[in-house]
């Protein structure tokens, strides 16, 4: 086993909260991946997605709840040494039970399967299995991390991962109106 950075990613996104269950987004985002996962192969090639989704939140309890995300994703790929430029279009499912441990601290577990239309074949791309930790410095601001195991058609990895988010909101659907 050995530690490697594969992947530099950015993701951005304008999510819309529909009511207190459903939101839906949409962005954009830019990673920077290893062309192949062997060690000799130091070659990063660009990847620009737009990416869509439509997220429901239903709290079991005060502390517990089930997320189901459901995301597309149109991916643009750069060529590189050994693959030409491509598009695929994929579709995500997300299901996860997350558990508040107090006001500041979180646990999420779940899994995630990916499949990808690209050269007009729609197969399997991914599976993932993934154990977050969050720690929330303020209601806007969270700081993850956590540990995903990644299953893909030719391979699988161990994906340890470092997060920070910060949600800026337009508008809150919580506010009261004021009546004078």
């Amino acid at each position: 086993m050995s530690a490697s950075c594969y992947t530099w990613y950015y993701r951005n996104g304008l999510r819309y909260k529909l009511n207190d269950n459903w939101s839906v987004a949409v962005g954009s985002a830019l990673f920077v991946a290893r062309s192949s996962y062997q060690k000799y192969n130091h070659e990063f090639g660009k990847e620009y997605r737009l990416w869509q989704d439509a997220t429901f939140r239903k709290p079991l309890s005060k502390t517990l709840a089930v997320n189901n995300r459901f995301r597309t994703e149109e991916r643009w790929f750069n060529r590189v040494n050994n693959k030409p430029a491509y598009f695929g279009f994929r579709i995500r499912e997300r299901l996860t039970v997350s558990k508040m441990l107090s006001k500041k601290w979180s646990l999420e577990l779940g899994d995630e399967y990916f499949r990808m239309l690209s050269a007009n074949k729609f197969k399997f791309n991914a599976n993932r299995v993934m154990f977050f930790a969050t720690y929330t410095i303020k209601k806007e601001t969270q700081l993850q991390g956590g540990y995903i195991w990644l299953k893909l058609p030719t391979a699988s990895q161990h994906v340890f991962t470092i997060t920070f988010q910060k949600n800026f909101t337009l508008h809150r659907h919580d506010q009261k109106e004021k009546h004078t």
